[in-house]
């Protein structure tokens, strides 16, 4: 977003907020935030939080950060199919595993 952007934001949420007045320090925090935001998200949130909030906006409730590319399904995957393998791996047909001491005396269940 560039600062002209910005600037009509903060036009806009200060013309609708009339007690809502930004300081030099504030602009500049805009500035320095929303340069990494897309102009049209943002301010699609702005008119959203508008239409639902009688309070003006953070720049938290309005934030519209690009999504990073990450590989979290393909992790995810592999890791889902270790424990698979893992678990087949360890299981023995027709075994029972121990039950623990403190569980064998209330059981009815043999203990092995």
């Amino acid at each position: 977003m560039t600062k002209e952007e910005v600037v009509k934001l903060l036009i806009l949420i200060e013309s609708v907020y009339p007690n809502c007045i930004f300081k030099d320090e504030t602009v500049q925090q805009w500035f320095q935030f929303c340069s990494e935001m897309e102009y049209e998200k943002v301010m699609a949130k702005v008119k959203n939080h508008i239409r639902k909030s009688p309070f003006p906006p953070a720049i938290a409730d309005i934030a519209v950060f690009p999504l990073e590319e990450n590989n979290l399904p393909e992790t995810l995957q592999k890791w889902m199919r270790k424990g698979r393998e893992r678990i087949e791996h360890e299981r023995v047909p027709n075994q029972r595993n121990p039950l623990p001491d403190w569980l064998a005396e209330y059981s009815a269940r043999k203990s092995v």
